[in-house]
């Protein structure tokens, strides 16, 4: 494993941290590219977003840091980078714990973040945020992986 793959495991892990449909997302878009369920991962990727894009605004959302929700984003995380290290022909253990470990930390950052910009701005203007950051993010990474 190179600097750069660490590098993309650890932004995938985070935006896991920030929104755990990106990593799903990841997951679905690079595991299913090329096959006849890459239409199908599309799909369940727009839902998998839409849906949590929507449910994280909601007042009754549980934390992202109660156990349930770490662990999924973990999960995510983990999957993320598993799916980028196949695709990039690399050593998928190391990335999975990078990715999962950085999703872990990036749940903490973003629980953090929103806690001081909430203060600072509308509720929903800082999710919003998070949410263009974790896409952009999710986005970026995907734009690196190899062919």
């Amino acid at each position: 494993m190179n600097i750069r793959s660490a590098v993309l495991y650890a932004a995938i892990g985070k935006a896991s941290g920030f929104r755990s449909a990106v990593g799903i997302t990841t997951f679905l878009l690079l595991r299913f590219r090329g096959t006849r369920y890459e239409r199908l991962s599309i799909g369940g990727s727009v839902v998998a977003i839409g849906g949590e894009f929507v449910m994280d605004k909601l007042p009754t959302t549980p934390s992202r840091l109660a156990p349930p929700s770490l662990t999924a984003r973990a999960a995510a995380g983990g999957a993320a980078a598993y799916a980028i290290a196949r695709a990039q022909s690399e050593p998928v253990a190391p990335a999975i714990a990078i990715g999962a470990a950085s999703a872990v930390a990036g749940s903490y950052a973003g629980h953090a973040y929103r806690g001081w910009a909430s203060k600072r701005v509308p509720a929903l203007g800082a999710a919003l945020v998070e949410d263009a950051v974790a896409l952009g993010m999710g986005a970026a990474v995907l734009g690196q992986v190899a062919e």
